[in-house]
């Protein structure tokens, strides 16, 4: 890639604070417009705590077809009665520019209804344009409710607090900010899941998505759902085999075109 073209990828990484390059939902959950409060432990820690078995994922998205802004991401989830926990790593870039993110996740059930959790997590971000590596240090807070059966609602604090370690210059951010987030997702009948979220954030004063999660027969799922700040329509598909599940799904961008994401996990 052309210094031009990574000058070019470096001023939108750090200005365009609506996009997090490293914190992607899950493709299963992108595939039904990316609501991560209800069905990412990655956004919501309080969300290990509704896994039963150990699971393992593994997922990519590739942004407009431009390899150099891929997202690669791997999570490990360890159920346990007394306190869950996850583990994740993400990347985002490639050699001469890239973003890391490690993250550790802890949750525990309150009570039938209630659920807690908390995220930690250390970014770094390489570029040869800058000598020193900025870093920072964050805390997400997560809370699920089960008002009736079949109903879950979460609420969700990103980035706050938040610590950064070194910093280029006073006027530039390199990492977004906090997120404050409000999500369901509503299983109406067995065979249809629908989900929707409400954000406000450093970048717009309110964002939000919406979904729809539909089995046609068992162990293949079809997803549809929209994202805003832009609008961007995604689709997705899911098939589970014994204990591996397969999910794809595709973000439709009307300037810059098709992002597509793959995911794989396994339960254990």
């Amino acid at each position: 890639m052309k210094p031009i073209s990574l000058f070019i990828l470096f001023w939108i990484s750090i200005h365009i604070q609506a996009v997090d390059n490293l914190r992607i939902s899950d493709i299963r959950s992108l595939g039904m417009g990316g609501n991560g409060v209800t069905q990412s432990v990655l956004f919501n820690p309080a969300l290990v705590t509704l896994h039963t078995d150990k699971m393992l994922y593994i997922n990519y998205l590739n942004r407009y077809g431009v390899k150099e802004l891929g997202t690669m991401g791997m999570e490990f989830v360890y159920p346990n009665p007394w306190l869950s926990a996850a583990v994740d790593i993400s990347s985002f870039g490639y050699d001469r520019y890239r973003e890391t993110l490690f993250r550790v996740s802890v949750g525990k059930r309150l009570n039938d209804r209630w659920k807690m959790g908390i995220g930690f997590q250390y970014q770094m971000l390489q570029t040869e344009l800058w000598e020193a590596v900025p870093k920072r240090l964050s805390t997400d807070v997560g809370l699920l409710f089960t008002p009736i059966d079949k109903l879950l609602i979460g609420m969700l604090i990103m980035n706050f607090p938040s610590v950064s370690i070194y910093k280029h210059t006073i006027e530039t951010n390199c990492f977004t900010g906090y997120s404050v987030q409000i999500g369901f997702q509503w299983e109406i009948i067995n065979s249809l899941l629908i989900v929707g979220t409400v954000e406000t954030n450093q970048a717009h004063t309110w964002a939000g998505n919406a979904g729809i999660e539909y089995v046609p027969f068992r162990n293949f799922r079809v997803r549809a759902g929209v994202q805003t700040v832009p609008l961007l329509p995604t689709l997705g598909i899911g098939y589970r085999l014994a204990r591996f599940t397969i999910d794809v799904a595709t973000v439709y961008h009307p300037v810059l075109g098709v992002s597509s994401g793959l995911g794989l996990s396994y339960s254990f």
